[in-house]
């Protein structure tokens, strides 16, 4: 939760970034990407929850850098991508 992490995510698997359960309050996360194998490219899921009620996943294309923000209300909230080479993120 506190300082920078750092997660190795293989080419063409789903990898969670980001997990938080059981928090209601507001937060964002900053994510860099790095790959010694070109460009990032792929795809990331970011799913939100309203208390109990769960949300729809929202797709993008992932960046070198990507924000995720998890709202007020926001009970379960989860960030995975899926890259088409390796690539580190870290998380901070």
């Amino acid at each position: 939760m506190f300082g920078k992490k750092t997660i190795t995510c293989p080419a063409g698997q789903w990898t969670t970034i980001i997990r938080s359960r059981f928090a209601q309050m507001p937060a964002i996360w900053e994510i860099h990407l790095h790959s010694e194998e070109g460009d990032v490219a792929g795809e990331f899921e970011e799913t939100k929850s309203k208390w109990v009620f769960p949300g729809q996943p929202v797709s993008g294309q992932l960046r070198e850098r990507l924000t995720f923000e998890r709202g007020y209300l926001n009970t379960f909230y989860l960030v995975r991508i899926r890259p088409r080479t390796p690539v580190t993120a870290e998380i901070r």
